[in-house]
C-alpha cells in the first residue's frame, strides 16, 4: 500500500515543480508538460544513454516545446483557419509533437548553426 502513495507524491511533486518553472520561465506548465510527456515517449526510440543525457534530453524537449509550441500553433492557425477551432487543442498537440522530436531537432539545429558558424 506505500507504493501508490509514493508515486502519487511524486507525481504531485513533479507537477508542482513544472507549474513553479512554467511561472519562472514565463511559459505555460501545460506545453512543458505535454512535451515532457513526448520527450519521454521518444526516449523509447533512442539508444541507451546515460542519466544525465537522458535528464538533459527530456529537460530540453520540454523546454522547447513551452516555448515553441504557442508560435506554431499560431501559425497553424494562420494558415488553416479551420484548424483555428481546435484552440488550446492546437497548442497542446504542437507541444507533444516537438516534444517527440526534440531528439531529432536539437542536434540538427545544433549541427547548423556550427556549420554556418565555420563559414
Amino acid at each position: 500500500m506505500a507504493e501508490p502513495a509514493s508515486t502519487t507524491a511524486g507525481i504531485a511533486i513533479a507537477a508542482s515543480t513544472i507549474t513553479l518553472t512554467g511561472s519562472i520561465l514565463g511559459v505555460q506548465y501545460d506545453a512543458l508538460l505535454a512535451g515532457l510527456a513526448g520527450g519521454l515517449v521518444s526516449l523509447s526510440y533512442l539508444p541507451a544513454m546515460t542519466l544525465v543525457r537522458i535528464a538533459g534530453s527530456v529537460a530540453g524537449s520540454s523546454l522547447l516545446a513551452g516555448y515553441f509550441a504557442p508560435l506554431i500553433a499560431l501559425g497553424i492557425a494562420n494558415y488553416f483557419p479551420f484548424a483555428a477551432q481546435a484552440g488550446d487543442g492546437m497548442r497542446l498537440a504542437s507541444a507533444a509533437g516537438l516534444g517527440l522530436g526534440a531528439q531529432v531537432i536539437i542536434p540538427t539545429a545544433l549541427a547548423w548553426l556550427r556549420r554556418k558558424g565555420g563559414e
